[in-house]
């Protein structure tokens, strides 16, 4: 079953669209949307969350469209980005104390056990707290509620080594119920590595990519070999390198890319993996570059 659905979604801006964007995550599943900064990420999430009118376009929550912000809907939605309302003056405690009135599956044991484990005094006012603080404070307001969905924009922002890795374990346990889907937007593909299923590539406001993590470390790989022949079709090569009859390789498809080399001829052919953040900076400068992108 799809817990989100996005069809033909459209927004524009003066010297930026986003779209036209399909796109479909299935209960259980974490989903990494990976793109450099002002690919169309947080425009994504605005939209998602009805923070911006989308120009036009379906979005389906478990199969309900999302028509207007503060529907239904919303209170399966947990959601740590740029924009989560927090009262200044009141505690962190009292924030809390007043979103809760807004969320049936609310868990406020769940709340101050997510708090502690990040270190958060809640006893302090938002409008004292630092940058990681405000975004501990978000994460406990999107956990607590025990939501059907995570939209998850940059949620590491100002964490610190230790915070980061008790949310990420936090996010862990999230989906271990397999009742909890994610969406988690980042330049740091190392911040999902462990936790995505799969990861959509997303430039200039389209998608360039949706694949299952799994795949992509099978199949890609960094080769290295000697040969004096001009070599100048290699099937699935992204970037290559030579030095005189000393060769090295990046493939997408490891298999057939050395199945030719070898019916060229050439049998002494090193392989070593590519870590996910290197396969991602490869898929990301084969696009080409824009202009005017806006995040």
């Amino acid at each position: 079953m799809a817990e989100l659905t996005i069809d033909n979604l459209v927004k524009n801006y003066p010297g930026f669209r986003l779209g036209p964007l399909d796109l479909q995550i299935e209960t259980g599943t974490a989903v990494g949307l990976v793109g450099a900064n002002g690919a169309g990420k947080t425009t994504l999430f605005r939209c998602l969350m009805g923070t911006v009118r989308r120009d036009s376009g379906r979005i389906a929550v478990c199969d309900t469209e999302i028509m207007t912000t503060g529907g239904p809907c919303y209170r399966q939605i947990g959601y740590v980005g740029d924009s989560t309302p927090l009262f200044d003056s009141w505690s962190g405690e009292d924030n809390l104390r007043f979103f809760s009135r807004f969320y049936p599956a609310w868990d406020r044991q769940l709340a101050l056990q997510i708090a502690d484990r990040l270190e958060l005094d809640l006893r302090t006012k938002p409008k004292a707290y630092s940058t990681g603080q405000r975004t501990k404070l978000a994460i406990t307001l999107a956990l607590a509620p025990r939501p059907r969905l995570l939209f998850l924009d940059e949620p590491a922002t100002g964490l610190d080594p230790v915070a980061r890795e008790a949310f990420m374990e936090l996010l862990f346990e999230a989906l271990a119920d397999e009742e909890v889907s994610i969406l988690y937007a980042t330049h740091h593909v190392s911040e999902i590595e462990r936790i995505a299923d799969r990861l959509v590539f997303i430039k200039r406001g389209k998608v360039a990519g949706d694949m299952i993590k799994e795949d992509l470390h099978e199949n890609w790989r960094a080769l290295s070999f000697r040969s004096d022949a001009e070599l100048a079709n290699v099937p699935h090569q992204v970037a290559r390198r030579n030095e005189s009859a000393h060769w090295e390789l990046i493939t997408d498809n490891a298999s057939t890319t050395i199945a030719y080399l070898k019916g060229k001829g050439i049998d002494q052919i090193a392989s070593s993996r590519l870590s996910l953040e290197q396969i991602a900076v490869q898929i990301l400068k084969g696009m080409e570059k824009g202009q005017g992108d806006r995040p």
